[in-house]
């Protein structure tokens, strides 16, 4: 699990980290809170959403 959300966090540093909520997003992440973590990004563009979602393996 924290190598999952590592990856998921150096994913969304890189191509995230100007999007609104990015910070909410992160904390959710290491809270391992998967539904928060999925709804704070819902208005995040498809693609970054869906790849972090699988990259950081929390459902």
């Amino acid at each position: 699990m924290k190598a999952a959300r590592e990856a998921a966090y150096r994913f969304l540093s890189a191509l995230a980290g100007d999007l609104p909520g990015f910070e909410e997003v992160i904390r959710a992440l290491f809270a391992g809170d998967a539904n928060g973590f999925a709804e704070r990004m819902t208005a995040w563009p498809p693609d970054i959403r869906d790849h972090a979602l699988k990259l950081a393996a929390l459902t």
